[in-house]
């Protein structure tokens, strides 16, 4: 069946750390256009509390509660998920961040994230796979950042680390799986105005890196991640596989 047949029919949508920011703002866009998403969060009560807020505004959203780094729960919980609505799109938007000086990164921390930024985003990508191939049909969507090209302004090697190994898992899944008609991708956002941004930048940090690094002059909005991610999971990307689209304000340019 050709991929704009299905994706008419398929269209089931899970966000893992869709509960705020990006992954929000994913479930948002996915939903506007008719999927009905599932977020897959850690914090339940703040996916819950999103997923009603999302629907008194008329979409199809619910949560349920996933810990990408439990493999049997991200196994159980993609497989029933997919049975009630067979899923289109999964976007790996989990993920965790710290900054340290490389001889100071403490080993649980550094398990920590990468348990979550790397093996989280594998195996949610291999239970997605695994529903997705008898379909022959489905899009996955990592998110991983412009740290997969360029080390983070702080040091941060970890995470920078970890966003690298998320682009190459894209690469490589979507070469072993476009034969069977599955799209990977991915999106790497520069700088992007969440709440937490704001939490640990101040204002005048945030102006400078600004004007010294982001030549559109501005943060970038969730939105516009989001956007971003709805383009690669649509048909009008159907040649679109492998590819890491940077969404950075010009940042690498």
């Amino acid at each position: 069946m050709a991929e704009e047949t299905l994706s008419t029919n398929v269209r089931g949508s899970l966000v893992t750390g869709g509960a705020r920011g990006i992954g929000k703002a994913i479930v948002r866009a996915l939903a506007s256009r008719g999927d009905q998403v599932v977020i897959a969060d850690v914090n339940i009560e703040q996916a819950r509390t999103t997923a009603d807020e999302l629907v008194e505004s008329g979409l199809d959203v619910r949560a349920v509660e996933c810990d990408v780094t439990d493999v049997a729960q991200v196994r159980s919980v993609v497989a029933d998920v997919d049975h009630e609505v067979p899923l289109g799109t999964v976007v790996c938007d989990a993920g965790v961040g710290f900054a340290s000086p490389f001889i100071d990164v403490d080993e649980r921390a550094y398990d920590r994230l990468m348990a979550v930024n790397v093996r989280g985003v594998f195996f949610v990508m291999q239970a997605a796979l695994r529903q997705m191939l008898p379909r022959k049909f489905g899009n996955i969507v990592n998110v991983s950042s412009t740290s997969a090209f360029m080390a983070s302004t702080q040091p941060m090697a970890p995470y920078d680390a970890s966003k690298a190994a998320v682009r190459m898992l894209t690469t490589a899944a979507a070469r072993e799986f476009a034969p069977s008609g599955i799209r990977v991708n991915a999106v790497a956002p520069g700088t992007v105005g969440t709440d937490l941004l704001h939490e640990v930048m101040t204002a005048q940090r945030v102006a400078t890196l600004i004007e010294t690094h982001i030549p559109l002059g501005r943060l970038g909005d969730p939105k516009d991640i989001a956007d971003a991610v709805c383009f690669l999971s649509s048909p009008q990307a159907a040649y679109i596989t492998g590819h890491t689209l940077v969404v950075d304000g010009g940042w690498l340019t």
